[in-house]
């Protein structure tokens, strides 16, 4: 359905195009594939894969095997953990005198991104004489299109440079892939051309177990000319044979295939992004006076581009970084798949958010049943990191043990969603322990919270997890009751039966046994964002007291200060503010522009360990956080109720979904 917003949507976007100067990144797409396995295979030695089992753990009087690296068999471990891993698919990069065009050579550099069209223009100069490049991707295949214009291209100095790297080894130490792929190991990889005629090529990428095709297309009044470099193995050249310009497509498949002309792929682009932009919600702020609004518009602009282009999938989440480089080996998080997908119903868009949800959960559902029983449990034990291909959940840590990411059922078809909730609400009532002294059914320990810093084997009833657990068991008997079915026995004496979230004098703690000494400790209340997570982040559930919850949140805003903030955890505050009751705190979270930077393309720079500049878990808290702030929730009054109401923020705002 096209919405009455689309005029207001173009004059803002056409109003924000992106200048930046040309950076060079990978080709991704959402292959998760099984390359660089035998490059692993060499260095484990007398290690076999078969004798991992898990790492046994006592468990209220039983071992249990979770999956955690073993000590015995470290390479094995790190090769679960790494495998399988995505690939750089290939290397498009214009070539000058028959060598890669480096950053030394350009001058005068320019790009803006039209985000209405998604047509991204970038020109600049080469010795002196002007190159203009444009360039789409298509949103419904994995194509890209280049149109190249310059008087270099006519006398034969410029053309395209085409090149495809093999997957680097995976270590502990290279988990994070800003650039992925080497191009050390030409000899263990193959390339060739097939299928060579007027107006397309076809060159074949074998890497042991995968096998793709680049597919080139350009038309029939702009011939082109591709060979191989003779003085490297894997590195091809385009080039027109007579024009002044070139333009042409290239897509990317496990079969070979004719790719679409360009204009083709051009148009259904362009088509495709002004769709996304007239269909879902919105947020104006433009009549805002706030001086602080205008950067807040931009950051929710182009977090809804950023969305789109890197978590818009097809039933898989994308992994933390999506499509802009490798983290965590490319793997997806399960704890983060609601945060990182609940934004696409927030904002009304519902086509891309039923893409995802529930073919991932039915398709990691039989490993998750295996799961659960091995470790002596009912129901499905869903993995932390894992992928699609495999459903193994990766050994770490923090992955066998963190609870978090058991599913918490959303608004879907009940019928379609009835097996997955039976099964996470069967292993949840399975996993709680009754502790006979104290009456209550206890979770962990041993265990990980949802800040990964609390010590495993004393991690007994972890506030946020036992309202967490809760939540999910309560949503599930309501989902029984709205299908008519009978509610298990079992869910609802563990829901009503559970311990309650922890408190230390009058205020919630991250877990039982602490004393009031933990807000001293940097180790626990250096990130305290759990604490806050019980409002906001988590609905209204009986676990929780608001106004001990209340209470609690203003402690952690006197220790949690801007300088200590990391990550996400911004958001969350923003989030726990607004929901009880301090809009004034939750704007200056979202507008603390110094504390969170978003460079001029919209990337969210992770704070703290410098280990990759795009962090897609800020982009889309901002997302999902704002739509809160401006639709309300159960409960709240009045217009956009997370926005100060002081007469300088003007917020108009259609299509999106009052949270629960």
């Amino acid at each position: 359905m096209r919405r009455r917003h689309s005029k207001w949507v173009m004059v803002i976007l056409h109003s924000m195009l992106i200048t930046q100067v040309c950076r060079p990144f990978c080709l991704s797409t959402r292959y998760p594939v099984g390359a660089g396995i035998m490059i692993l295979s060499q260095a484990m030695g007398e290690e076999k894969i078969e004798n991992y089992h898990g790492v046994p753990m006592l468990t209220h009087g039983r071992n249990v095997s979770y999956d955690i690296p073993d000590p015995g068999l470290p390479e094995v471990s790190q090769w679960l953990t790494a495998n399988p891993n995505r690939i750089n698919l290939g290397r498009i990069g214009l070539q000058y005198k028959g060598s890669l065009v480096s950053a030394s050579q350009i001058t005068e550099p320019r790009q803006e991104l039209d985000l209405w069209k998604g047509v991204i223009t970038s020109t600049f100069k080469i010795d002196g004489q002007l190159v203009n490049v444009v360039t789409q991707g298509d949103l419904h295949s994995d194509s890209v299109v280049f149109e190249i214009e310059s008087s270099l291209i006519a006398s034969g100095d410029l053309g395209v440079e085409l090149d495809f790297p093999y997957p680097p080894i995976h270590s502990t130490k290279y988990k994070y892939e800003v650039f992925v792929g080497v191009y050390d190991f030409p000899e263990n990889h193959t390339t060739s051309i097939e299928g060579y005629r007027d107006s397309m090529a076809h060159i074949r990428h074998e890497l042991q177990e995968t096998n793709y095709y680049l597919n080139l297309r350009w038309g029939p009044g702009q011939p082109l000319r591709l060979s191989r470099q003779h003085n490297a193995t894997h590195r091809y050249t385009l080039k027109s044979r007579s024009s002044s310009s070139m333009a042409f497509t290239a897509n990317f498949s496990p079969e070979m295939q004719t790719a679409d002309l360009p204009a083709v792929v051009q148009q259904r682009s362009s088509s495709a992004w002004n769709q996304y932009w007239t269909q879902g919600g919105f947020i104006d702020l433009t009549s805002s006076s706030n001086p602080k609004a205008d950067e807040l518009q931009r950051r929710i602009i182009l977090s809804q581009y950023h969305v789109r282009v890197n978590s818009a999938a097809k039933g898989q989440s994308p992994q933390e970084s999506g499509l802009m480089n490798n983290g965590w080996y490319g793997k997806f998080h399960m704890e983060m798949v609601i945060w990182h997908n609940a934004h696409w119903a927030t904002w009304g868009r519902q086509e891309q958010f039923d893409s995802i949800f529930p073919e991932l959960y039915d398709t990691l559902l039989p490993s998750s049943f295996a799961r659960a029983r091995s470790m002596g449990w009912d129901g499905a034990r869903w993995p932390k990191m894992t992928d699609v291909e495999t459903g193994v959940s990766s050994p770490g840590g923090i992955n066998g043990l963190l609870m978090w990411q058991q599913a918490s059922p959303t608004h879907e078809t009940l019928e379609r969603w009835d097996r997955i909730l039976t099964a996470t609400a069967d292993y949840m009532a399975s996993y709680a322990w009754k502790n006979t002294s104290s009456g209550y059914y206890d979770l962990g320990p041993p265990a990980y919270g949802v800040t990964e810093n609390t010590p495993p084997s004393e991690s007994l009833n972890l506030a946020y997890e036992i309202a967490y657990w809760r939540y999910g068991l309560d949503v599930a008997r309501e989902w029984k009751r709205k299908l008519n079915q009978p509610v298990p026995e079992k869910w609802t004496v563990v829901a009503e039966g559970l311990a309650r979230p922890p408190q230390i004098d009058g205020l919630y703690t991250v877990y039982e046994g602490l004393n009031s000494s933990w807000w001293n400790d940097s180790s626990l209340s250096g990130d305290p964002r759990s604490l806050i997570m019980l409002q906001g982040i988590l609905p209204n559930t009986p676990a929780v007291d608001p106004d001990i919850a209340s209470k609690t949140a203003k402690k952690v805003w006197e220790i949690w200060t801007d300088d200590k903030i990391r990550g996400w955890g911004r958001p969350v505050l923003a989030i726990n503010a607004a929901r009880v009751g301090d809009p004034d705190r939750a704007i200056y979270h979202l507008t603390a522009y110094g504390y969170w930077n978003f460079d001029d393309a919209g990337f969210a720079e992770r704070g703290g360990d410098g280990l990759f500049t795009y962090e897609r878990e800020v982009i889309i808290a901002l997302t999902t956080i704002v739509a809160y702030m401006a639709a309300g929730w159960e409960g709240s009054q009045g217009d956009a109720p997370g926005f100060p109401q002081d007469g300088s923020w003007v917020v108009r705002h259609e299509g999106l979904i009052r949270a629960p």
